[in-house]
């Protein structure tokens, strides 16, 4: 994920703007935080002051995702496509 030097402000998004960048609920950032697959650019430091995220970690995210979804339904594919033959 990210590293310090690698980030630029324009880039770190609040969990409501990293959301919105993501085009997920807020929930779902949460998520992916609780299952590791996301990590704060810049962790909460309490008191109403909440975690920045990076643009970039964000695209990495659904780009994973959308990778392990397209090997889930090919798989499923050629399953359910051997079964039919």
């Amino acid at each position: 994920m990210s590293r310090l030097h690698n980030l630029y402000p324009k880039n770190l998004l609040t969990p409501k703007q990293a959301a919105a960048y993501a085009e997920v609920a807020e929930s779902t950032i949460r998520q992916w935080v609780h299952r590791g697959l996301l990590e704060p650019a810049l962790p909460s430091q309490g008191r109403g002051i909440p975690a920045l995220y990076n643009a970039p970690d964000l695209d990495e995210v659904k780009r994973k995702l959308a990778e392990a979804e397209a090997e889930r339904q090919a798989a499923w594919e050629a399953e359910h496509g051997a079964r039919a033959a």
